[in-house]
Formats: C-alpha cells, structure tokens, sequence
C-alpha cells in the first residue's frame, strides 16, 4: 500500500515536470539559459510551489515576482545614492564646524592672552580716580587772577620760542 502511494507520487511529480518543461518550450526558455542566481530563484519557487500545493506554473506570477524583485533592486540603488549624497552633505557640515571651532578656539586663546585681570583693572581705575581727585583739588586751590588771559601767555611763550 505504503508503496503504491509512493509510485502514485512520482508519477504525478513526473507529469507535472513534463507539464513544466512543455510550458518552458512554449515560452522558448531553456534552463541553460539561466544564471545560477535565477536558477537559486525557480528552486526558491518550486519549493514555494510544492509546500503551498500550487500545481498550475503561470509565467505571469515569475514575471510580476521578477518586476517586484527588480523594482526593489533599483528602489534599494537609489536609497543607496539619496544616503550617500545626505552623508557626503553632513561630513561637509561637520568639516566646516570643525573649521569653524578651531578658528573661534583660536580667537578666545588670543583673546584670553590679551585679556587684563579684574585685579589690574580694578587698581587703575582706582589710581586714576585718585589722580583725578588730586587735580581737581588742585584746580581748587589755585587762585586765578580775574584779568589773567591765556591768549597772551601763549603769545609770550610763541615770543621767547623765535628769539
């Protein structure tokens, strides 16, 4: 019985790879004519084929498998570009900040060497309020005659300096 099964089996396997091979005549396909790659796919899809029972081989379903497979490769080629373009794009951004930090880090150490303390800043500005304080009481107590005319004390200087 187990046997009889077992004939029945190859029997309708023969028949449908003759069916097979009478449809792959009737579209002029050899199976030399194929690379090891497709040929991976066609064992890819008998497999498919014989675990899901499928037992009618319609070349439109391997045409629309191709086209899928096919559109995919070149959706793929061209995510790969679009990538490749962003990342070319954003190493440029960051070779231009990186230019950027070693220029602004340049400036702050020439600007740090330049920089005064709070301490010197804080002492001249004292001693020259202090001078200023000093010249003012001065100002103070000089006694400036009411007829003193500074146009003449400049021309008696102009004088002595031409003799």
């Amino acid at each position: 019985m187990q046997n009889l099964k077992i004939q029945e089996e190859v029997n309708s396997l023969m028949s449908l790879g003759q069916h097979f091979d009478d449809q792959l005549k009737l579209a002029s396909v050899e199976l030399g004519d194929f690379s090891d790659d497709d040929l991976a796919l066609l064992d890819k899809c008998a497999q498919y084929y014989s675990l899901l029972h499928i037992h009618d081989f319609n070349l439109n379903y391997l045409r629309d498998f191709y086209c899928a497979k096919k559109r995919q490769c070149i959706e793929n080629r061209q995510t790969t570009v679009q990538q490749r373009v962003e990342l070319q794009r954003i190493l440029s951004s960051i070779e231009e900040a990186t230019r950027d930090v070693v220029m602004l880090e340049r400036f702050k150490a020439a600007a740090e060497e330049r920089l005064i303390p709070d301490i010197v800043v804080m002492q001249r500005n004292g001693q020259q309020l202090a001078t200023k304080q000093a010249l003012l009481d001065r100002q103070k107590t000089l006694k400036i005659p009411k007829d003193f005319s500074i146009e003449s004390v400049i021309e008696k200087v102009d004088s002595l300096e031409q003799r």
